[in-house]
């Protein structure tokens, strides 16, 4: 399990350096799509570590907040961009699913802002970590165990929660969008548990509730495997007359049957 807060006995370990060739990966419970997008973002990662791991204490403390400041820079444009392209692709697979011509629904991005304040914090955070424990050894310990896989062990971490969590969780509002459109805004809908042993005490309180509208639904865990379901599967006004035009009416006189 990943420490999630240096302290000082930090110091006195000794890492095993062979953790390092297999840290820098995404996990596999991700899609293929998020995982592309979070290694994209790791590789970046990975180059401030094998610049660092290559300097003394001393020269880390000089280096380390521009090298950390430029980290930020870099992270947050690859990974918005590379989440709102893994999203688009998303999204229009969802309109084709329901035959939609672009320009009636759109895209969420309201997670990119979230995702920029995540990665700012983790990388304060790593810089501010990085430096007190350079300075320690600097002034108090040598070199003899000065690692910094620990840092760079939380802050994959991280950026597995602040890219892969709030990618699934822009597609998932993203597709909030499209049944809003294709349902109407004030469908209701039931959230169901998968109804075993590993569901938790929240989950199974939102599964009690009576169905809620999707602004009303909060969102589900990362990697989830609760459902929405609405109460009845009635098209929307506006959908039912997209629909109903031209080479729609064939899916519509489908849902009447």
């Amino acid at each position: 399990m990943v420490k999630q807060i240096q302290t000082i006995d930090e110091y006195y370990e000794f890492e095993d350096e062979d953790d390092e060739q297999s840290l820098f990966y995404a996990p596999s419970y991700l899609e293929v799509d998020e995982q592309l997008v979070v290694v994209a973002c790791l590789m970046l990662l990975e180059q401030r570590y094998r610049v660092l791991k290559s300097m003394s204490p001393s020269e880390v403390v000089e280096e380390i907040e521009n090298m950390i400041d430029s980290l930020n820079v870099e992270l947050t444009s690859t990974a918005i961009s590379k989440i709102d392209n893994t999203v688009y692709d998303f999204f229009e697979d969802l309109l084709e699913d329901y035959n939609i011509p672009d320009g009636y629904v759109e895209q969420d991005t309201s997670m990119y802002e979230i995702v920029r304040e995540s990665i700012t914090t983790l990388c304060n955070q790593l810089k501010g970590e990085i430096k007190q424990k350079s300075m320690f050894f600097e002034d108090n310990l040598g070199k003899d165990t000065y690692n910094l896989l620990p840092n760079f062990r939380r802050a994959v971490q991280k950026v597995i929660d602040a890219v892969g969590s709030n990618l699934i969780y822009s597609k998932e509002k993203t597709h909030r969008n499209v049944d809003k459109f294709v349902y109407g805004e004030d469908k209701l809908y039931y959230w169901l548990t998968a109804n075993d042993a590993k569901v938790c005490g929240w989950c199974r309180v939102q599964e009690s509730l009576p169905p809620r509208t999707l602004d009303e639904l909060p969102l589900d865990h990362p990697w989830g495997r609760c459902e929405r379901e609405p109460v009845d599967y009635l098209y929307s006004n506006e959908y039912m007359l997209l629909l109903a035009r031209g080479e729609y009416r064939g899916e519509i006189e489908s849902f009447r049957e």
